[in-house]
């Protein structure tokens, strides 16, 4: 069941008809309120796949309809089951120049999935100016390379994807902290990401508590290992387990790097 309906992630509800086709479908925790409604929204058939196909087929030039649906489709049943719907978008005259670029988006990482190479992903990276889908373009590109395991690529496209960010303001302590992490998987770009995840610690607020601060100075410590400086890596540590006391995640980090002194 879980191959047929494409199940990634749990937790995962799927609603089916009567002859099992997937019209539906909730992925991931929603608290009771939210949930409640949106069994009471399936229930009624209101924004279903069958309801979005027929007020579609009513009304063919509505393309938030035909985004709803194409992206509705996508979560279900993968890319392979909706790029007929994104290619539709590509070619409506009325289309705008974000519909179009997240279409386009859409049919090179298509492209690049059933090719298992990456040319479609690169080549719309580098011609693509949208703003607001270029940052979903490096993100696919990166996950891309992850997939495949080309490491260098991944952390080249990472890096640039970070400075891409970073030049349009759209940068935050969450988003540094998790280049600099992969980084140290990877073993890549360590001094970048040192200095992204200084910059992720200068982004802290006040309204930030020691838990969200020790997570990101863990990343920090964890950068400087990767880097052979144990001594600032303990450091770092001591630092964390100052605010995180009772957690025994970051004793076991100190005692990680000491232990390969």
């Amino acid at each position: 069941m879980s191959e047929r309906y494409n199940i990634r992630s749990i937790p995962a509800f799927v609603f089916v008809d009567e002859e099992g086709n997937e019209i539906d479908r909730i992925v991931g925790y929603m608290p009771p309120a939210e949930y409640l409604l949106e069994l009471t929204r399936i229930r009624n058939g209101i924004n279903t796949v069958p309801d979005l196909s027929k007020r579609l087929e009513d009304d063919p030039d509505n393309l938030d309809l035909l985004v709803t649906l194409a992206g509705k489709i996508e979560t279900m049943s993968g890319l392979r089951a909706a790029i007929s719907y994104w290619e539709e978008l590509f070619t409506k005259e009325n289309a705008n120049e974000t519909q179009r670029a997240i279409a386009g988006l859409k049919m090179a990482l298509y492209h690049a999935q059933e090719n298992n190479d990456p040319e479609t992903l690169v080549s719309f990276v580098n011609n693509e100016t949208n703003i607001e889908i270029l940052p979903k373009a490096y993100d696919a590109l990166r996950k891309f390379y992850a997939k495949i395991k080309d490491v260098d690529a991944e952390a080249d496209t990472y890096r640039r994807y970070v400075d891409f960010m970073s030049g349009i303001k759209k940068e935050s302590a969450g988003f540094y902290n998790g280049y600099a992490w992969r980084m140290t998987q990877l073993e890549r770009n360590l001094p970048n990401a040192l200095e992204r995840i200084d910059q992720a610690l200068a982004l802290m607020s006040d309204d930030d508590g020691p838990r969200e601060v020790a997570q990101i100075k863990d990343t920090k410590a964890e950068v400087l290992w990767k880097m052979g400086r144990i001594d600032d890596a303990v450091a770092v540590m001591d630092a964390c387990i100052a605010l995180q006391p009772d957690d025994k995640y970051y004793q076991e980090q100190k005692a990680k790097f000491l232990a390969s002194e």
